[in-house]
C-alpha cells in the first residue's frame, strides 16, 4: 500500500535504507546469541513479508512514509502548530544500561504527564528518539529525548506548559533542554519527528572556547546495545499520539 504513494521530497530511498540494514546485520552477525538471530530476521525481512522489527530500516521507512501521508490530513484541519524539542530530566541511560529502559512504561508515562496539563486537549505527535552523547570523548549514555508536533502557536503559555510537563534535568549533558519553533508547514516536521537514523552527539569546545556539537555515526559496539532493545517493541511504540487515534490504517482526530 506505501509503494503508490510518493514520499515527500528528499525521503530517504528504500534502496539507502536496504543498504544501511545490510551494514547492521553485517554487525549483528558478530555478536552474541541475541544479536545473531536478529540479524537473520532483519535479513529474512522481503517486501510483502516484512519483518516488523522496530530495528529494520525498510520496515521504519515504511512506516514513517504511513505517518507522514495520514497526517496530512490532519495538518489540513488544524493549520497552527508548534515543534518542540525536549530533553526531559530523568531520560540519560547509562551506556551498557539501556535495556533495563522499559519503552513501553516510558511512552505511557510521556502521555499521562500531557494529558494531566493544560495542553490535555490539544492535537499532539510526540516521538522518543535516541542518541549517544559524548563530552570531549568521553561517554555520557543514551540520551532519550522528545520531538513534539503540538496543536497551536509558538506563545509563552504554551512554551511554559510544557516545561511545567517535562522539567528539565540537573545534569550538565543538557545545556539546551528546550527548543521551540513556529511551524508554517507541518508535514515538513513529521517525518523528522520520527527517526530512523540514530548517532553519537559528541559535544567539546573549539579553539575560540565555544560550545559545539558533532553528529557522528554509532560504532558497532553501540549499534550492538540499541538495535536489540528497539527489536523487542513494536515498530511504533516510540510514537504518542494526543487528540489522534489509529482507526484500521488511518489515523483520525478525536479531540474536536
Amino acid at each position: 500500500m506505501h509503494d503508490t504513494f510518493k514520499p515527500p521530497e528528499g525521503f530517504e530511498t528504500r534502496a539507502a535504507a536496504k543498504k544501511r540494514c545490510a551494514h547492521k546485520i553485517q554487525i549483528l552477525r558478530g555478536g552474541n546469541a541475541q544479536e545473531q538471530l536478529l540479524a537473520e530476521k532483519l535479513e529474512a525481512c522481503r517486501k510483502n513479508h516484512l519483518c516488523g522489527s522496530a530495528a529494520c530500516d525498510v520496515d521504519l521507512g515504511f512506516f514513517r512514509l504511513w505517518l507522514y501521508r495520514q497526517s496530512l490530513a490532519i495538518f489540513d484541519d488544524r493549520p497552527f502548530w508548534t515543534r518542540a524539542s525536549v530533553i526531559p530530566a530523568g531520560f540519560l541511560i547509562p551506556f551498557g544500561e539501556l535495556s533495563k529502559v522499559n519503552l513501553s512504561a516510558l511512552a505511557s508515562m510521556i502521555d499521562k504527564r500531557l494529558g494531566r496539563s493544560s495542553l490535555r486537549k490539544r492535537l499532539a505527535f510526540v516521538g522518543i528518539d535516541i542518541s549517544l552523547n559524548l563530552q570531549d570523548n568521553e561517554i555520557l549514555g543514551w540520551q532519550l529525548h522528545l520531538y513534539i508536533l503540538i496543536e497551536g502557536e509558538n506563545t509563552l503559555r504554551l512554551r511554559e506548559a510544557i516545561k511545567a510537563a517535562f522539567p528539565p534535568p540537573p545534569e550538565l549533558t543538557a545545556p539546551v533542554p528546550y527548543k521551540f519553533d513556529e511551524v508554517n508547514d507541518p508535514s515538513n516536521r513529521i517525518t523528522y519527528l520520527f527517526k530512523a537514523i540514530f548517532k553519537r552527539r559528541s559535544r567539546y569546545t573549539d579553539a575560540n572556547g565555544r560550545p559545539r556539537t558533532k553528529g557522528l555515526p554509532l560504532k558497532d559496539s553501540d549499534l550492538r546495545e540499541l538495535l536489540p532493545f528497539l527489536d523487542q517493541y513494536p515498530i511504533g511504540a516510540r510514537l504518542i499520539l494526543r487528540g489522534i487515534r489509529r482507526n484500521g490504517s488511518r489515523l483520525v482526530i478525536i479531540n474536536k
